[in-house]
């Protein structure tokens, strides 16, 4: 089941805005755009943080969130859980636009050109001016959608609770093509897709990643992990690293899925792995970060932090890594020494990853509070 449920006044707007902002002038390139930074979901930034950041500002403009922050220039976006999506200005919080939408928000938008995407429980896909908040086109699919949108190319890629990955024109919402991954009768896509230039990865609560072709929808491989698969795969040099509910951490080849290795942990692996260097680095449940030898899926070094984790650390230019606990702590960790070098009490629980910009650092917490370091 999909639909397109509206288009506004605005599509021819935006259609003819997006010809003449030719190659998104008002987008830089170290902007963090959606979930993990980009549709590899490599968690990495070209900026840098400071060695001992400080609150810049701190604004209270929801219930709670469990969906990471974007930043697009000097403005952050956010999906609060009360069915809001907000723009906010980066000097100093204030709220700019927000449009209300009619399912609750957890997952993380992503931002394409002047085109904000949100996906909501309600199983609607929205697509928004990126300047006012304006809905442009809505898509009903027919599942509750927690999987956050990825877009490459004009199209957008997004796995519903119906079982279906979907690829839907950015400029119109037009269903290109839809992808059934079988699963079982409470199964569903809960994981944000990942891209390489010819296939998107997505896996399913019945421990299933497939691997579909990016033009035509077609299934290129499909492998059974050990269980089931909540977390989204990074894609680096052909590979795929990807966490599994049976707490193993896997390796596999993007070509044909095939494991390369795999390596237990001591709970569920959270978020995606982030790739650095010769390693992979991933959080567990629990509160352990681990770095694991990328080449022989060896564990190198782990850390307690202490509290439990659900997210993916952001690791800056200088090898900085940024990561935030359910208890509030907001922790930077010098991946060359395995230390803390910095701690930031937040309001309330990081249960969504921190964004980094040239701006900072933006994190948002489960007591509704947005914050920026710097």
């Amino acid at each position: 089941m999909c639909s397109q449920i509206q288009a506004s006044k605005y599509t021819t707007y935006l259609l003819s805005l997006w010809l003449l902002m030719a190659v998104f002038s008002q987008v830089n390139a170290a902007d963090w755009k959606m979930l993990n930074g980009g549709y590899q979901h490599l968690s990495y930034s070209s900026d840098t943080i400071p060695l001992d950041p400080n609150d810049i500002w701190q604004a209270a403009i929801a219930r709670r969130f469990y969906a990471s922050p974007i930043i697009v220039g000097d403005k952050i976006y956010v999906a609060a859980r009360g069915k809001r999506i907000k723009s906010l200005s980066i000097k100093d919080g204030s709220v700019i636009w927000k449009t209300s939408l009619k399912g609750i928000l957890s997952a993380t938008p992503a931002v394409s050109g002047q085109i904000l995407i949100a996906g909501a429980k309600d199983g609607v896909v929205t697509a928004m001016n990126l300047a006012d908040g304006k809905i442009i086109w809505q898509v009903k699919t027919g599942g509750k959608i927690i999987s956050s949108p990825v877009v490459q190319d004009n199209t957008v890629f997004i796995g519903s609770n119906d079982l279906h990955l979907y690829a839907l024109d950015l400029l119109t919402g037009k269903v290109h093509w839809r992808y059934l991954a079988n699963d079982y009768k409470y199964g569903g896509l809960y994981a944000s897709p990942s891209l390489d230039d010819k296939q998107v990865i997505i896996g399913g609560k019945n421990g299933y990643l497939h691997a579909v072709n990016i033009k035509t929808g077609k299934p290129i491989w499909v492998v059974a992990l050990g269980s089931a698969i909540y977390g989204t795969a990074a894609i680096s040099e052909e590979r795929l690293y990807i966490g599994s509910y049976d707490r193993n951490l896997y390796a596999l080849h993007a070509e044909d899925g095939k494991e390369i290795w795999r390596v237990e942990l001591d709970d569920w692996p959270q978020g995606s792995p982030v790739p650095f260097k010769n390693e992979v680095i991933i959080a567990s449940r629990s509160g352990i970060l681990y770095g694991v030898d990328a080449n022989e899926g060896s564990i190198l070094w782990r850390m307690d932090l202490e509290e439990g984790l659900r997210h993916s650390p952001v690791i800056d230019a200088n090898g900085i890594a940024v990561i935030g606990t359910v208890g509030g702590r907001l922790l930077g960790i010098d991946l060359q020494k395995h230390e803390i070098i910095w701690e930031q009490e937040t309001e309330g629980g990081v249960f969504g990853q921190p964004a980094v910009a040239k701006y900072g650092v933006v994190v948002t917490t489960l007591d509704g509070v947005v914050t920026l370091l710097h």
